[in-house]
């Protein structure tokens, strides 16, 4: 019996390419992304709860934890269509139809692309503005931002 995706996740109020994972698939999603070869930043500051990123595609996976001044609670979001439809394809999830502005990639186009990108300088600075997100402005800023991002770069390699 195959599992829907939405037992694993729901969509957030804060992006349309935001999705919230749900507890008893944290550990599940922390652990697919610990294996990715990608970069990674985590970020503790004083006042402020922890935030470890990982840069997927046109996204990534952000964890938040602890206690501090901020409009976000904690717990795992998974950031792009792309880095989400990779993440419900390796955990073999019941995938959804296409969401609103979404071009959907088969499986294997997905992965191709998330081997293609290296850990470049692109690819961290991905990572550092996820890592940012210490509050529900900046998310919703910055899933903004890589979603205008992916789609301008959707555009170019269609031409």
């Amino acid at each position: 019996m195959t599992v829907c995706w939405s037992s694993a996740f729901r969509r957030s109020p804060l992006g349309a390419a935001v999705f919230d994972v749900a507890t008893d698939y944290r550990y599940t999603v922390l652990a697919w992304a610990s294996t990715q070869d990608v970069p990674t930043v985590r970020h503790h500051a004083l006042h402020v709860p922890a935030v470890e990123a990982w840069a997927v595609l046109d996204g990534g996976v952000t964890s938040l934890e602890g206690y501090g001044a901020t409009s976000l609670p904690c717990g795992v979001r998974v950031v792009g269509f792309r880095a989400l439809r990779l993440l419900i394809a390796d955990l073999g999830l019941t995938a959804p139809l296409p969401f609103d502005g979404e071009t959907v990639l088969d499986p294997d186009e997905l992965r191709s692309a998330h081997r293609a990108t290296g850990p470049g300088p692109e690819a961290v600075e991905q990572a550092e503005l996820l890592a940012s997100c210490h509050d529900a402005v900046l998310l919703r800023w910055v899933a903004a931002t890589l979603a205008n991002a992916g789609q301008a770069a959707a555009a170019r390699s269609a031409r």
